[in-house]
């Protein structure tokens, strides 16, 4: 059965099983259930009376608004055609000779450092310690690792790690000459995002990279425009030397200035996040032989006791969930679902109940 290296492959798996793509109701992929917001319409709509101008090469409003929604400085913001150009270019610039990348993880981390031709050392994340980071992780960042990757939250687990943990990482990075990426495109979903976030200490460590998206947050996988945030002179200069001019459209440009702007949005989306991720997880949890791993953010991760094909008896009824057995360190037992509107996830619980009493 296909699989597909990511979620929300609505396109490709209704060619291959013949579906209209019109009846899929997908849970593969982890976006804003509200859908964008309607100041960011309005702004995306607006800009089309601009497309015949070259947007400003230097992106001056688009870093303005980052640096406001995330009280940073401007200068220490890089910009990408999603989250994942600002991955491979991060990796180019630093050229890695091994890179530490937990599992499962990003499958883009891997991706990025093949291109370059690293090596890559896996850390295995434990079940038992239902895939927290541990202490073994950082006896594993070793005098060859010079680039090392953390996902918080770890997609696809859904597992937050403290800011006082990931200190003690970049404190053995500086050790060993090591560079940080912290990848946190999902953290915009956590209310207390401040217990988590490194941006804040970013003059403080310039061995440390931040990544962030606005795919899923915003609600915008079509318009493609993520970022990364760092004080490394030396890592920007890199980036902006292999990176491609006018590398963001206007409709995105203008479409992610005013989705950062909307507090209403982003006040409305936390909020309804809250509520419905826990109503989906309990309603999850409470089917016998799937055991829950407990979500922070827009999706929720989960093992099967026995090794049916959900994913399949689930496409049969037009529902496109995501199977983790290709993330390194998983099998065909695990699963990632996206909360959805209410009434989508009452769908999914009805016909999971279905496909597990068959």
């Amino acid at each position: 059965m296909y699989l597909g290296m990511h979620g929300g492959d609505v396109e490709e798996v209704a060619r291959r099983y013949n579906i209209d793509k019109k009846n899929i109701i997908d849970f593969s992929a982890n976006i804003n259930p509200l859908g964008i917001s309607e100041k960011c319409k309005e702004a995306m709509i607006d800009s089309l009376n601009n497309i015949n101008v070259y947007p400003d090469i230097t992106y001056f409003r688009l870093k303005k608004s980052i640096s406001r929604f995330e009280n940073i400085n401007s200068n220490n913001i890089f910009l990408g055609n999603g989250a994942a150009e600002c991955i491979f270019n991060v990796v180019r610039a630093i050229n890695p000779k091994k890179a530490l990348i937990p599992a499962p993880s990003f499958s883009e981390y891997k991706q990025a450092v093949d291109s370059v031709d690293g090596e890559i050392k896996y850390h295995v994340l434990k079940e038992n310690n239902n895939f927290n980071f541990d202490e073994d992780f950082i006896c594993d960042i070793t005098e060859d690792v010079d680039l090392v990757f953390i996902c918080n939250p770890n997609n696809p687990t859904g597992t937050l790690t403290s800011r006082e943990f990931i200190l003690k990482v970049i404190e053995k990075a500086k050790i060993v000459d090591a560079i940080i990426v912290i990848d946190e495109s999902f953290l915009d979903f956590v209310f207390e995002e401040e217990r988590y976030t490194l941006k804040n200490l970013i003059n403080s460590f310039d061995r440390l990279v931040i990544i962030k998206s606005l795919t899923k947050f915003f609600a915008l996988p079509g318009v493609r425009v993520g970022y990364g945030i760092t004080s490394n002179t030396k890592i920007m200069k890199a980036i902006k030397k292999i990176s491609i001019p006018w590398n963001i459209n206007t409709v995105a440009v203008e479409g992610s200035i005013a989705s950062l702007n909307d507090t209403e949005y982003i006040k409305k989306t936390r909020e309804y996040m809250e509520k419905e991720r826990e109503n989906l997880y309990k309603e999850i949890k409470s089917h016998k032989g799937i055991k829950v791993f407990n979500p922070s953010v827009n999706y929720i991760f989960f093992k099967l006791e026995s090794n049916i094909d959900l994913r399949g008896k689930l496409l049969e009824k037009n529902i496109l969930i995501r199977s983790c057995e290709n993330y390194y360190g998983l099998d065909n037992r695990y699963y990632r679902v996206a909360v959805k509107s209410n009434s989508d996830n009452k769908i999914l619980v009805k016909l999971l109940e279905e496909v597990l009493n068959e």
